[in-house]
């Protein structure tokens, strides 16, 4: 199984949102650190980048496996219609 390591970026806004789907992230992020290359219906790997994105409620995660220390980063959270634009 993976590390799972969060930006600072990713805590505050993980902070921001409602309690259910912070529970749903939670849920997610570990069935991802499990196997971070599996096929999952839930995750996407986003064009031009080494980065994947994955949704859960109206929100979505971006992050990145780093294979030699065995962690998946989280590197953003945000709303489906904000998180795209940074």
């Amino acid at each position: 199984m993976y590390e799972i390591v969060m930006t600072d970026n990713a805590v505050k806004a993980l902070q921001k949102i409602p309690k259910a789907d912070v529970d749903n992230f939670m849920e997610k992020i570990i069935i991802i650190a499990k196997d971070p290359y599996a096929s999952l219906p839930f995750v996407k790997r986003l064009k031009n980048s080494r980065n994947f994105r994955f949704r859960f409620g109206n929100y979505r995660g971006v992050y990145t496996v780093v294979d030699k220390i065995l962690t998946v980063t989280v590197i953003d959270i945000g709303h489906r219609r904000e998180i795209y634009r940074r």
